[in-house]
């Protein structure tokens, strides 16, 4: 769907101090300005006036930048451009969102040892803004489901330590699982170029059970990823930033877990997107056409995001894969709802489980077996001589490049 109306990915140049200054720069500043205009009252006129500019700089700098342009290993790379192109989409949605906001937001201030002045600190209070996508502490979050927090928030030192813990222990756990997930085809899941998931020479059952397996470990693999990716920012924002721990929360809370769709996408996966698929998706359909709209305009803006995502490796897109996974979790939303609503129960215990791991996992090669014929799964997060796994697995038979 993306790449109908914009240049081809071989466009985008590298990064330099021209394409900074040009792409990348207006895109910072008017994010940052529209989240410092969302604090103060009086400003929707100014914010809604900024946001065309805002929106064709994150377009631009989507379309424009190739973040590893020139690396020898750029085909292993490409993660990087995906990983540009979805913080310029997440950063417009927020825009879009901020520029209609009528109620400032505020700081709730409800940390120990911080107490809300009569004068905020409006520079501190945009850069918490800016990177704290679930907006806990602001009065913008009512209704987000914070995971219970494990960690000892009380010592700093103790919160810095099992965060530590807790990064070494995923940053292990990814590597393996992404190992194992490669293993199932070095030549096509793991190589650069691209390869699909199934293998037509294996019975129809057994080769759904190995897209069911691949899409399982593909799926333990992303939450294990982010989740090191969170615990790293948790460091830098308590350990150098001198951020309170409260202020970094779980991000997953035990998906696994989870006893009905509802269950897994509203409260067990990480909440990061949630504010933005319910404002700019959800409640513009909900006003629409109900609940039901709602639901599935909030996974239409998840799928827009991730398709987006997708095309910024360079490899084009496919909505019909990654939004038609998300739209089918919409839909299991749906169904439960109409259940209830027909029988008077609540989708849960050990059937909800079993429903949520079938609707959840089962449609999932949709959506992995897109990532892996774009060579996402041939990621290198390490030199292959450097990864955790190639130390306890051994190396795989992967192709050069």
């Amino acid at each position: 769907m993306f790449d109908s109306f914009i240049p081809p990915p071989d466009t985008r140049g590298p990064l330099t101090w021209n394409s900074f200054t040009l792409h990348v720069l207006p895109s910072l500043f008017l994010y940052h300005l529209t989240a410092y205009l969302v604090q103060i009252p009086g400003t929707l006129l100014i914010r809604l006036a900024l946001l065309p500019a805002a929106l064709w700089s994150f377009f631009q700098t989507t379309t424009r930048i190739d973040l590893v342009h020139g690396f020898p290993n750029r085909d292993v790379l490409v993660y990087i451009n995906q990983g540009l192109s979805l913080s310029m989409v997440v950063a417009a949605l927020r825009c879009i969102t901020w520029s209609f906001q009528r109620r400032p937001y505020e700081r709730l201030y409800r940390i120990p040892g911080i107490e809300k002045n009569k004068e905020p600190n409006r520079l501190w209070d945009t850069l918490d803004l800016l990177v704290n996508l679930r907006g806990h502490g602001w009065n913008w979050s009512r209704g987000i489901k914070i995971p219970q927090e494990y960690r000892q928030t009380h010592s700093r030192t103790a919160f810095l330590l099992k965060t530590s813990v807790d990064l070494l222990v995923n940053l292990l756990i990814s590597d393996h699982l992404h190992w194992v997930v490669q293993w199932f085809g070095p030549t096509t899941i793991g190589d650069p170029l691209g390869g699909t998931i199934h293998d037509h020479t294996l019975p129809p059952t057994q080769n759904l059970l190995r897209l069911i397996f691949i899409s399982l470990l593909s799926g333990l693999t992303v939450c294990s990823s982010m989740q090191a990716a969170y615990h790293a920012l948790t460091l830098l924002g308590v350990g150098i930033f001198n951020q309170h721990p409260l202020q970094w929360p779980p991000m997953f809370n035990s998906p696994w877990l989870a006893t009905s769709v509802t269950d897994y996408w509203s409260m067990r996966w990480h909440q990061l997107f949630r504010d933005i698929f319910v404002s700019v998706g959800g409640n513009p359909f909900y006003m629409l056409l109900g609940r039901a709209g709602g639901v599935m305009g909030a996974f239409l803006i998840s799928s827009i995001l991730h398709d987006v995502g997708l095309w910024g490796m360079g490899r084009g897109s496919e909505f019909s894969s990654m939004g038609g996974y998300f739209l089918v979790q919409g839909l299991g939303i749906i169904l439960e709802h109409t259940w209830k609503y027909f029988t008077g129960i609540r989708v849960g215990g050990f059937a909800g489980r079993v429903w949520t791991f079938i609707w959840v996992v089962v449609w999932a090669p949709v959506i992995v077996d897109a990532w892996c014929r774009k060579g996402l799964c041939a990621s290198a997060f390490y030199p292959h001589e450097f990864r955790p796994s190639y130390f306890t697995l051994g190396p795989l038979p992967l192709p050069p490049y």
